[in-house]
């Protein structure tokens, strides 16, 4: 049976496909019953086209050829099913190209593709189709691949972004982010109006949460255990300061007067008058206490930072002054005292020392304790040894303002106590040790205090007290453990301290006033240049100017 030409222009016009199709390959199983086998010459083709002929000669060749290794029977059923599968291809892949064809006026990406895919010739080459459609479909999909990688790479790098922004955001602005509530957190309008009062009134105010709520409020009991960590090696750091020397004075005394077991007493004071000039020859340090998996715990609370500008050089010797003081200067405490923040390795070949009051070093037990952290007194005596000595790499924390500075030390306002302080600059010009200046954002906020301007009753106080003391008595709010009204805990608050570049001194053993007043007026420009370099970028109130007086 031979399909005419009508029928298969019908077929294009819209005639049923498939009926089409059912001629076509009954029309090949006849002749492949009457071709397979036969030489090319001896076959009767049909009439039509010379091309359509000459193709027909080409199959029936091609098929004598694949068949001539199969038996009779084999070579039958290989020359059927092959021919019959063939017409069927046809149409399922005319279907396919249809399709791609829909696919194409979808897709307005990929143009060169559809380009590609509008040559494909509706024939019987099959096989050219398929080719043509799996590439297309291959193009498409992995453009697709490649579009939704780069989607994801583009989301991620954005989500990165935003996270680093984020961070940053929660670094400057810390405690910003906590309860409105717990407003002894930060200077609010409650605080305002306890500032207005008189200061014992004001004082028992924040103790009992007045204006705030009913009563303290309370920590919740779901706290990591680390936190719990946190608090307590703070805890204890201000435990030692304010108890530990006092305590030991009165139970030293207390044994003495009151047991039998006075000779304790005597013993101690017999080694104290023996060893009182250790706290100006270098101390005592002990590095195993310096080294306490404690501080890191003390570390992580506020957190602390140290943050490096500058390479030091380890063959010379340095003094590092320390601003602001804040209350207890507890961020000088954790680099020079500790290894709390990693100072020997920020720093190589270095050995810190942190000068402090020589008040501190003078209590009992405090000051064995204290002087194995590497503190040494702020004395004349003291800073001539250790620069004196043979030797480098040296490192001299000296919180310059002393402790009158830490009377003004609020939130939100620096104000360093730096005009009438010189002799470090005479010290460094005697030995050529370089000054380098420090300044710990946020070292302020850790606490805040009750107001005593100038001029004030309370400040009046404070201010004899000091004279005959040494120390300041900073009437100062921080939290509890278990609450956040009142307590010696200070506040988690981040401490910045970054290190400023060193500024070069000569050795001059004789130097004049205008050498001295030279080398301050450069420190002091230094120190404020570093301030403002770095004010927006680690405090929390960048708008808040410097003050020196």
């Amino acid at each position: 049976m031979i399909v005419s030409s009508a029928e298969v222009s019908g077929a294009g016009r819209g005639t049923d496909l498939s009926r089409v199709t059912m001629n076509m390959e009954t029309s090949n199983m006849e002749a492949s019953h009457s071709c397979v086998g036969t030489p090319p010459s001896q076959i009767t083709l049909p009439a039509g086209d010379a091309s359509t002929g000459n193709q027909k000669m080409e199959e029936i060749s091609l098929a004598n050829q694949n068949n001539e290794f199969l038996p009779p029977k084999c070579q039958e059923i290989e020359d059927i099913m092959p021919k019959s599968l063939k017409m069927g291809e046809i149409a399922t892949k005319t279907q396919q190209e249809e399709d791609i064809f829909l696919n194409n006026a979808n897709i307005n990406n990929i143009s060169s593709d559809a380009q590609k895919a509008e040559f494909i010739p509706l024939s019987d080459k099959g096989s050219q189709t398929e080719q043509y459609g799996m590439e297309f479909k291959d193009n498409f999909e992995q453009k697709q691949n490649i579009e939704k990688q780069n989607n994801m790479t583009n989301e991620e790098s954005n989500e990165k972004s935003k996270l680093t922004k984020d961070e940053e955001e929660d670094l400057k602005r810390y405690n910003r982010k906590m309860p409105e509530d717990r407003s002894a957190l930060k200077k609010d309008k409650i605080e305002e109006h306890f500032d207005r009062l008189p200061w014992v009134f004001g004082a028992i105010g924040r103790v009992l949460n007045f204006g705030i709520s009913h009563g303290p409020q309370f920590a919740p009991l779901n706290i990591p255990f680390s936190r719990r960590l946190q608090t307590l090696a703070v805890l204890f750091w201000m435990s030692t300061f304010l108890f530990m020397g006092a305590g030991s004075l009165i139970f030293l005394i207390y044994l003495f007067l009151y047991t039998e077991y006075w000779w304790v007493s005597l013993c101690y004071l017999t080694w104290f008058l023996g060893d009182r000039t250790i706290r100006n020859r270098g101390g005592r340090r002990i590095e195993w206490v310096r080294r306490w998996c404690l501080w890191k715990h003390y570390r992580d609370f506020f957190p602390i930072h140290l943050i490096k500008t500058a390479e030091l050089d380890p063959y010379k010797n340095y003094i590092m002054g320390y601003h602001p003081h804040g209350i207890l200067a507890a961020g000088a405490f954790c680099h020079f005292a500790t290894e709390g923040s990693n100072f020997s390795k920020r720093f190589p070949g270095f050995t810190p020392y942190l000068l402090t009051l020589e008040a501190q070093i003078i209590l009992p037990f405090y000051r064995e304790f204290f002087m194995s952290t590497g503190a040494v007194s702020a004395t004349r005596e003291s800073m001539d040894y250790l620069l004196g000595q043979e030797g480098s790499g040296r490192a001299l924390c000296l919180v310059v303002g002393g402790a009158k500075e830490s009377l003004d030390c609020h939130p939100g306002s620096v104000v360093l106590h730096l005009n009438k302080r010189k002799g470090f600059c005479k010290m460094a010009l005697r030995h050529g040790a370089s000054l380098v200046p420090m300044f710990s954002f946020g070292e302020n906020e850790i606490y805040d205090q009750v107001a005593n301007p100038e001029g004030s009753l309370i400040r009046r106080i404070q201010n004899n007290l000091q004279k005959v003391i040494g120390l300041a008595p900073c009437m100062f709010i921080g939290r509890g453990v278990f609450q956040y009204s009142f307590g010696i805990v200070p506040f988690r608050k981040p401490i910045y301290t970054v290190v400023g570049s060193p500024i070069d001194v000569p050795v001059v053993k004789n130097p004049t006033k205008e050498q001295i007043v030279g080398l301050h007026e450069t420190y002091v420009n230094a120190v404020i240049s570093l301030y403002n370099k770095y004010k927006h970028k680690y405090s929390e109130y960048p708008e808040c100017e410097i003050k020196i007086v």
